[in-house]
């Protein structure tokens, strides 16, 4: 559905075992999911879940993306030049889950869009 909420957030690590422990140390009701050796999937109790990805250096402050669902990716990425952003990462499939795409803000600030695939 795209509600424009908040849908995906992710973090990234140099280390995902030590993140998780760091992560469900501090929030016992987390909970973890390996999905490959570069990436770990949160949920939390009331949402929005995320990932953790793996990366050879984390650049401080620049690490965290948060992804805000839509219905559509396209009429967004249609406007985010008109707007002074520009397009960083164009929509990408998840295979069997949906698409993403990154754009950046005029100050260079990235924010995932997500678009949800269709059930059934």
């Amino acid at each position: 559905m795209g509600n424009h909420d908040i849908c995906h957030v992710e973090f990234d690590s140099t280390d995902l075992e030590r993140t998780r422990r760091f992560l469900g140390g501090l929030f016992a009701d987390w909970r973890f999911e390996s999905w490959g050796d570069k990436y770990l999937l949160f949920s939390t109790p009331g949402g929005p879940g995320g990932g953790i990805n793996r990366v050879d250096r984390v650049q401080g402050g620049a690490g965290t993306l948060v992804h805000v669902e839509v219905e559509e990716i396209e009429p967004y990425l249609a406007r985010v030049e008109g707007l002074g952003g520009r397009v960083h990462t164009p929509k990408t499939e998840i295979p069997e889950v949906g698409w993403f795409a990154i754009v950046k803000d005029p100050d260079g600030n990235l924010l995932g869009l997500y678009q949800d695939k269709p059930k059934g």
